[in-house]
């Protein structure tokens, strides 16, 4: 029997997730959701990286897919836990979203004169009462 190093170890598990992160990438291209499909094909830029590091010896390359699994399992274990309504995370979200929606219907906009139309000036600034206007002559033209 052989011994398993460290390196076959993370080998195994980076191909392991490179064929987990191609099946989730097939069945998120039937749904047409974007941003599952742009994670995905981040992870399995990031997979790829960590594999290459790993069989070439280099070190940024693992950390940086070290980092980025870690980011990705908390992520996944969040959106878990939002659908299971685990801690009401679902709550929270929705008084966030709402609050944020209630924000954009208070804010009030000025470029619209709702009685005249477009205007040039708001209906709070009074309109000016005389505007000079000046000819314009073009400079250099001698006859």
């Amino acid at each position: 029997m052989g011994c398993c190093t460290g390196r076959c170890t993370l080998i195994f598990l980076c191909s392991l997730q490179l064929l987990a992160a191609l099946e989730r990438q097939i069945f998120d291209f039937l749904g047409f959701q974007w941003a599952p499909i742009l994670g995905n094909f981040l992870q399995i830029i990031v997979v790829i990286l960590g594999l290459f590091g790993t069989i070439q010896f280099r070190p940024r390359y693992i950390v940086v897919y070290t980092v980025w699994t870690a980011l990705w399992v908390t992520w996944n274990v969040f959106i878990i836990c939002f659908y299971l309504e685990v801690g009401g995370l679902s709550k929270l979200i929705g008084f966030v979203y709402a609050c944020y929606v209630i924000s954009i219907f208070m804010e009030e906009e000025d470029s619209f004169d709702f009685i005249g139309g477009l205007d040039t000036y708001s209906y709070r600034q009074p309109p000016q009462e005389h505007v000079e206007l000046k000819p314009v002559k073009p400079v250099g033209r001698t006859k």
